[in-house]
C-alpha cells in the first residue's frame, strides 16, 4: 500500500508536562496579535482555528471543509476593524510564522488586495497603522507609531 504524503508542511506539536499540547509558533503569535490590538482598542475577529482535510464518504477524497464545515482556503486568520474609522471596514490578515509557508490560495487573496500576509506582530501594526491613517485619527496613528517604538515589535 502506497503512503500518503502531505503537501503542506505540518506545525509540530510541544507537549507540556502534563501531555497537553502547547500552542504552534503560528497560534501564539496569532494570539499575541489579537490580545495586542484589543488592549489597543480594535475589534479582532478570527475566522478558524484548525484547517484539516477531510474524506469525502462517497468518493474517499481528502478535502480541505468549506462553507458550514470549516473556511474556505485562502480565507484570512483575523479580520481587524476599528469602531471609530470612517469607513465601515475590516483588513484580512493571514498570519504567517518566519518560515511558514503560503499557499496558493493564500497568496491570491493577498495579489487581489484582498488580505495581506504578516509574518510579526510589528508588520500587522504597520498595516494598522496605515489603516488609521486614511481612515482613522491621527491620535491613534501617533499612539500606534510609540507602541512599535516602545515594545522593538
Amino acid at each position: 500500500m502506497e503512503r500518503k504524503t502531505r503537501s503542506q508542511p505540518v506545525e509540530r506539536r510541544t507537549y507540556r508536562e502534563d501531555n497537553t499540547t502547547m500552542p504552534g509558533e503560528e497560534t501564539r503569535l496569532q494570539t499575541l496579535v489579537r490580545n495586542t490590538l484589543a488592549v489597543l482598542g480594535y475589534t479582532v475577529i478570527e475566522t478558524g482555528k484548525a484547517r484539516r482535510k477531510t474524506q469525502c464518504a462517497k468518493c474517499k477524497s481528502w478535502n480541505y471543509p468549506t462553507g458550514w464545515q470549516g473556511n474556505t482556503p485562502g480565507c484570512p486568520d483575523l479580520y481587524i476593524h476599528a469602531p471609530h474609522w470612517s469607513m465601515p471596514i475590516a483588513i484580512g490578515v493571514q498570519l504567517k510564522t518566519t518560515k511558514g509557508a503560503v499557499r496558493s490560495e493564500q497568496k491570491n487573496m493577498a495579489d487581489f488586495k484582498m488580505t495581506v500576509i504578516c509574518r510579526s506582530l510589528e508588520s500587522v501594526v504597520e498595516i494598522v497603522m496605515e489603516y488609521e491613517d486614511k481612515f482613522g485619527s491621527p491620535s491613534q496613528v501617533e499612539r500606534l507609531r510609540k507602541f512599535i517604538e516602545k515594545n522593538g515589535h
